[in-house]
């Protein structure tokens, strides 16, 4: 399967996973009740979606229960051992390299108002830092943004770097989509220093290609 090629800046394309064909060298991760994908290494090593419920489950942000209570399904890599839930949600720079995919219902409010603007915004404030208004913005770029299209639905993908508080450069590769019926929010993440990225940069963007949205059966 091949995502749209669409005209916001480039195009990419998905991997159909066969997933009776397995090969050994390679993790075929996800859910098939939610018919989401993406294929890895096997030397990436996991944080389960038990783990990741129960590190979720302790935050106190508003709203946090009730987003919580709408995941379908969670689950993340890391190329390093030791890597925790915490980690995993952290906005700092981990070691190695991390993937998170995500597919959770939306909440009614957010049907009406979920856009690609709102996307791009599912970690941090990408819409509003790339017009240069936020004085408090960290040091920025984006270096790729397109539309995603598959089977079950479309979305964004973006590629930026940001510096945060540890004050360490990482890149964000980012595919967010929706379902096409606006009710399901599927996101695949993968994160690294800059430097990491950079030297992996292959491996990475391989693995966010692969990402495939089939869609509830």
């Amino acid at each position: 399967m091949r995502l749209a090629r669409l005209p916001i800046l480039a195009a990419t394309c998905l991997l159909a996973l066969g997933l009776t064909s397995c090969a050994s060298s390679q993790i075929y991760a996800g859910n098939k009740k939610v018919g989401t994908y993406f294929v890895l290494p096997k030397e990436w090593h996991l944080i389960s979606n038990k783990l990741l419920n129960q590190k979720e489950a302790e935050s106190t942000a508003p709203g946090a229960a009730d987003k919580l209570s709408r995941v379908q399904f969670q689950e993340a890599y890391s190329t390093e051992l030791g890597v925790t839930p915490a980690d995993v949600f952290s906005l700092n720079t981990p070691k190695g390299a991390v993937a998170y995919i995500r597919v959770r219902a939306l909440s009614n409010a957010e049907l009406n108002s979920v856009s690609y603007n709102s996307l791009r915004d599912i970690v941090v404030p990408i819409s509003q830092w790339a017009t240069g208004t936020d004085k408090n913005a960290p040091v920025f770029s984006i270096s790729d943004d397109y539309e995603i299209v598959d089977k079950g639905g479309r979305g964004v993908h973006t590629i930026y770097d940001f510096t945060g508080g540890d004050h360490i450069s990482q890149t964000v590769n980012q595919s967010a989509m929706v379902s096409n019926d606006h009710r399901m929010l599927y996101v695949l993440l993968i994160r690294a220093s800059t430097k990491f990225y950079s030297a992996h940069q292959k491996e990475l963007t391989k693995i966010a290609d692969s990402l495939t949205v089939r869609g509830a059966n």
